[in-house]
């Protein structure tokens, strides 16, 4: 497994399926020296590869392929191996032409790859024309013919193989940086003794009521902030429907619907009630899957059918004898006495910080500000796997995926740059989770929001909720191995770290220094500065989240 959950070739899904390493070898070696590659870039840390396999190879190929069929195939009315080749390659034309068609894309994208030396970050998305019946706002339906990105599974069903003439195919690739790692011995950790106060022990015991809240319906209220809401949206681009849905469920906060940011959305449907319809705009992004509404405006309509409210049940006797206790002391006991024997876990975790810091301090690695709908997504998994584990119930943590998405750019980007410097580690130091880690991990989930071990795993299946499970051990594992090489403080609760030390230092003299009149030509030279510095940092448009309670209808 890699760190985007990577098909192409990484265990051979596409590629090595019916072929041998060597045959396979083989035929990447003549693609290297045959195909031409054309790169163009469309963004930062973004490029489109153009890939053109000629027409030789693709008859070269074809001819070994039908051979081998002539030489294995039964043809009734001959014996094995005897078959006239004409009558091979009419009888298996389909079933080669489409074997042929994925061999040759998903080996020729990894043939372009090694032969440009591209630095890949997981998995390309294949530009694929298609046809799409789109309603404008007259009522009427008609083909549109459009272009969109798709993943290689999808797109081998789209793109056509031809009869005649080379193969062509596009595809869109992100890639990683390039840096060098700083010193990562002897790093100065401090290691924190903690002590479960009150406050702790209430925390989660109110967290334990949270994971046995449900959402139900709202009869005859209005729309609150954080309600669940099942709607009928239309998405309109240059007055045409570009996608609609029924019983399509947002949460009542700012979102991000089909790809596109939707700021203020909670305020614009707070105070709402049932069958009313509300419209809100926002910009699609750069990099969305449909390439012909790329930076256009997007309206959309949404009308209200149904409102659910999160209720959390009280605590009084009833949720405690639900869970197995009788009295709240008795809960609290053991609350406590678990918190206590998870507070070395708590401590590492404070020194795991420490060591990301150091990284990020004293590594020099070029992210964009502007991110990729695809690398903010990358991002966010991981981050709901932190949270997953950290046993956050599952209403909460879609808020906070949320919340992220609109406003928390800057972690974005300190957690992209923490996973490209932990994932150069892992490759340097060839550090592999091993199953059992993984097993053990998804117990301690299972455990902490009170579901079984094969409904965890199954829900971390369906996306690539596995992948990110597997990186956030991985992950653990290498800051654990470079706390056993640093130089560690033990210090108490009430210390603070060296870097929060130095911050203090910087804010007090800050403080001691009155501040200097500006020169009139420096103040104006500042404000367009400023001007300049705030437009660069205008957010990007990010992508949805999952929601809280079971799905009506599928949110991507």
């Amino acid at each position: 497994m890699t760190e985007s959950g990577s098909h192409i070739g990484q265990d051979d899904t596409y590629v090595d399926e019916e072929l041998s390493k060597s045959e396979h070898e083989k035929i990447m070696e003549k693609l290297k020296e045959s195909i031409t590659v054309e790169k163009k870039e469309i963004g930062s840390l973004r490029i489109k590869m153009t890939v053109t396999v000629p027409r030789e190879t693709i008859d070269e190929r074809m001819g070994e392929q039908y051979a081998e069929l002539k030489r294995d195939a039964t043809v009734p009315g001959f014996r094995k191996g005897h078959a006239p080749i004409q009558l091979v390659e009419k009888r298996f034309a389909t079933d080669v032409g489409s074997q042929l068609k994925r061999e040759l894309i998903s080996s020729g994208y990894l043939a372009a790859v090694e032969k440009e030396e591209i630095n890949a970050l997981g998995d390309p998305l294949f530009w694929v024309p298609v046809n799409e019946d789109q309603e404008g706002e007259d009522k009427q339906t008609k083909s549109v013919a459009t272009e969109k990105l798709l993943p290689i599974d999808m797109a081998l069903e789209s793109l056509e193989f031809p009869a005649e003439g080379a193969l062509t195919f596009a595809c869109e690739i992100e890639l990683k940086p390039e840096f060098e790692l700083p010193k990562l011995d002897k790093i100065a950790v401090n290691r924190v003794k903690l002590a479960v106060a009150d406050s702790d022990v209430d925390a989660e015991m109110k967290r334990m009521r949270m994971m046995r809240g449900t959402f139900n319906p709202v009869e005859n209220g209005k729309v609150e902030l954080d309600d669940m809401l099942y709607v009928d949206f239309k998405m309109i681009v240059d007055g045409n429907i570009v996608e609609s849905a029924e019983n399509f469920d947002v949460a009542a906060r700012d979102m991000n619907i089909k790809g596109v940011q939707l700021d203020g959305f909670g305020k614009v449907v707070e105070g709402k009630k049932l069958g009313d319809t509300v419209t809100v705009e926002g910009v699609v992004p750069d990099d969305h899957v449909k390439i012909d509404i790329r930076e256009k405006k997007a309206k959309f309509e949404l009308t209200i059918n149904e409102i659910k409210r999160l209720e959390v049940p009280p605590f009084d006797k009833s949720f405690l004898e639900s869970i197995g206790f009788e009295s709240e002391a008795e809960l609290k006991d053991l609350v406590r006495s678990r918190m206590d024997s998870e507070l070395s876990g708590r401590s590492r975790s404070l020194m795991h910080e420490q060591v990301g810091d150091y990284l990020l301090e004293n590594t020099k690695v070029d992210v964009p500000e502007g991110l990729s709908q695809r690398q903010v997504e990358r991002s966010l998994s991981r981050r709901r796997v932190q949270l997953l584990q950290s046993g956050m119930p599952e209403a909460e943590i879609d808020k906070s995926m949320d919340e992220m998405r609109v406003a928390a750019q800057d972690q974005v980007i300190r957690d992209l740059k923490l996973f490209f410097i932990l994932e150069k580690i892992a490759e340097d130091r060839d550090i592999t989770v091993p199953e059992d880690r993984i097993n053990g991990a998804i117990a301690q989930m299972a455990i902490r929001s009170n579901k079984r071990f094969d409904r965890i795993r199954d829900e971390l299946s369906k996306g690539d909720g596995m992948t990110m499970l597997y990186l956030q051990i991985r992950d653990e594992m290498i800051l654990d191995l470079l706390i056993e090489d640093a130089d560690i403080s033990d210090v108490d609760n009430d210390k603070e770290s060296p870097k929060k030390k130095a911050a203090s230092k910087a804010k007090a003299k800050t403080k001691d220094k009155a501040p200097a009149k500006e020169k009139p030509a420096a103040k104006a030279a500042a404000k367009k500065t400023a001007t300049s510095t705030a437009k660069k940092k205008t957010p990007e448009k990010k992508t949805p989240a999952k929601k809280a309670v079971k799905k009506k209808k599928k949110t991507s």
